[in-house]
Order: structure tokens, then C-alpha cells, then sequence
């Protein structure tokens, strides 16, 4: 139950320091697949996302753009063979994107966030609901709107449970900017 109070703690100050830029720039929505590969390859991760764009943006030598935004994630993660039960997954995750041409974007991330069901699947026993993730990702602009990206996605529970196999994901992702 405490960790429950820090997450929503946590999810109400990153929220308000959000609201003051929402009249000055637009949003991402997106969808991503991704795919355990180290320990259980039967795991699978289907999200859904909404990146909000941050106050902060600046542009480096001349060409480099540097912004943030706030990444909200809705998953849900299943195992294959296990009965097709699978278990919620919910984070908010700070980024940094940096963009060294108008069609390309690096992103880096680390948030938290909340497993909503079981935590404990074949080959990972992730410890508990509560969880720390981080993500590296390249995103190509597909036109005005469209965007495809590949993410490197890491999760665990940093050592605060007994257990902490974690999740290491190759992901791929679609996105609609407006």
C-alpha cells in the first residue's frame, strides 16, 4: 500500500508540472510490440501510449534539437502457454528526445510505475507490483504525422523486493503526432 501512496505521489507532481505547456504544443499517441529476449522468450508486451510534450526545448549547434516530453503507458504482458492470463502494466515515464535531423529522434527515458496483476510469470519473477523502467529508442518521421521506432525497454523493481529477474525487450512502435 506505501508503494501505491509514492506512485500516485509521484504521478500528481509529474502531471502538474506538465499542465502549464499543454496550450503551446501538440501530443504523440502510439501502440508498441515487444519481446523478452534474455531469459523468457514467451513473454510478450503489447502497450499503448501517450507522449505529452514538456516546457523544456532547445536547439544545440545549430541543428541539434533537444526537447522532453512525458511518456503515460497502458500495457499488458502475456506468456505464451500460460492459459493467455496476462497482467496490466501501468508507468509514467519522463523523456529526453534529442534530434539531430527533422526525421530522426533518440529518446531516452526512465520512469516508474505499477504491475496491476501477477508478477511472476515462467522465467521472471519480477518481485512486486511496484516497478522502475527505462527506455533507448530511435524513432523515424514518417511525414507530418507518423512515426516508427524501435525501443530498447529494461524493467525491475531495483532491488526493493527479494526477487528482481526484470524484463530486457526489443520493442517496435507506432506513432500519430497531432
Amino acid at each position: 500500500m506505501k508503494t501505491l501512496k509514492i506512485l500516485l505521489i509521484y504521478l500528481v507532481l509529474a502531471a502538474a508540472a506538465a499542465i502549464p505547456s499543454f496550450a503551446e504544443m501538440s501530443g504523440q499517441l502510439g501502440v508498441g510490440y515487444g519481446r523478452e529476449f534474455r531469459e523468457n522468450v514467451d513473454l510478450s508486451q503489447y502497450e499503448f501510449f501517450y507522449r505529452y510534450p514538456l516546457r523544456y526545448k532547445t536547439t544545440l549547434a545549430d541543428y541539434w534539437q533537444v526537447s522532453t516530453d512525458l511518456e503515460f503507458v497502458g500495457a499488458l504482458l502475456r506468456e505464451a502457454g500460460s492459459g493467455n492470463d496476462g497482467t496490466g502494466r501501468f508507468s509514467i515515464m519522463p523523456q529526453v528526445v534529442v534530434s539531430p535531423h527533422k526525421m530522426v529522434n533518440f529518446i531516452f527515458g526512465f520512469g516508474t510505475g505499477y504491475m496491476a496483476g501477477r508478477t511472476h510469470f515462467s522465467d521472471n519473477d519480477l518481485g512486486g507490483h511496484f516497478l522502475f523502467n527505462g527506455k533507448v529508442g530511435v524513432q523515424l518521421v514518417l511525414g507530418e504525422h507518423w512515426g516508427l521506432e524501435y525501443d530498447y525497454y529494461h524493467q525491475s523493481n531495483a532491488g526493493i523486493y527479494d526477487r528482481n529477474d526484470g524484463l530486457n525487450m526489443h520493442q517496435l512502435a507506432f506513432s500519430y503526432s497531432f
